[in-house]
């Protein structure tokens, strides 16, 4: 222990850091994860239309994750089989209405819509399918991440055609609901180039945060340079004396001592006397003493 005691000061917040630094790179490397995570997307979301269950058939579907504050082109995809009782349709109302889990209504909207035949081909037989896509939203942020989508399509009032009395329905082969990412400024270019800006988001946090702790460990380590060669044995000298004088007065302290050592060893000052005024002879006159003879002769008589 005492070999390690001279450079402890330097060893210590070296291990801090070079312990911090593993933390730092799976902090930065969950960073990049985030950031492609959270990623506005496209998506398309299949259809399942319910038929004979209301005046107009219908589906209910659950949507992705969506991002709340990016703006989608939301539109519905129809794959319509190419019958005469499609083309005689004419128009044909279609609803979208999105609302959140606790049933709170987003927003609703109608669009019409008509199913045309396709141009007749001389050399190509005409197509059995036909296409359809009816935009519903245009630039339309949801505002909540779990959003609940229902598709109405046909009329509500269950009108009859005429002729063969076909019920007034629109024959769907497959139906899928499309949202389309609108790309503006940077969350526009984010969502272009996610991997790359992942990557950018990474690199930047690990940066940074090694900046910080180099900023707060490392001038805790006590560097030496050549030229605090020369001053170094000044110093030990120094600190030996001072560790010696420490010791001596701690020896003094636990010492007994007498009185007259503790006396000697401090200076003290006299009481000051205050002294009488002097008397001159104006203040009180000088008395006559007496002489041996005349003392002896009064201490004879009787």
């Amino acid at each position: 222990m005492n070999l390690f005691r001279p450079v402890a000061p330097q060893l210590i917040p070296l291990f801090v850091c070079l312990a911090l630094i593993p933390v730092i790179i799976l902090f930065s490397l969950f960073s990049g994860w985030y950031v492609w995570k959270n990623v506005a997307v496209g998506w398309e979301s299949p259809m399942y239309l319910q038929y004979g269950d209301g005046t107009s058939p219908y589906a209910e579907i659950s949507l992705p994750s969506l991002a709340p504050s990016q703006p989608y082109d939301i539109s519905m995809h129809l794959v319509i089989p190419a019958s005469e009782a499609n083309f005689a349709l004419g128009n044909f109302m279609t609803t979208l209405t999105l609302s959140t889990p606790s049933n709170r209504t987003l927003t609703s909207i109608r669009k019409p819509a008509i199913v045309l035949p396709p141009t007749k081909s001389r050399v190509w037989s005409s197509p059995k399918l036909v296409n359809l896509d009816i935009l519903f939203l245009e630039s339309h942020a949801p505002g909540a991440s779990r959003v609940i989508a229902r598709v109405e399509l046909g009329r509500r009032d269950g009108w009859k055609a005429l002729g063969n009395g076909e019920g007034r329905e629109l024959s769907v082969f497959s139906a899928s609901l499309r949202g389309t990412v609108k790309r503006h400024g940077i969350r526009g270019l984010v969502t272009r180039f996610p991997i790359t800006f992942a990557i950018v988001s990474s690199a930047t946090f690990l940066v940074i945060s090694l900046l910080v702790l180099a900023a707060c460990i490392l001038p805790a380590i006590q560097w030496r340079f050549p030229s605090e060669a020369d001053g170094s044995g000044e110093l030990t000298e120094e600190i030996a004396k001072e560790r010696i004088y420490r010791k001596r007065r701690q020896r003094r302290k636990l010492s007994p001592r007498n009185e007259n050592t503790s006396q000697s060893e401090y200076k003290t000052e006299d009481v000051p006397i205050d002294m009488p005024p002097a008397v001159t002879l104006s203040d009180q006159p000088l008395r006559r003493r007496r002489s041996r003879a005349s003392d002896v002769f009064y201490d004879s008589e009787p």
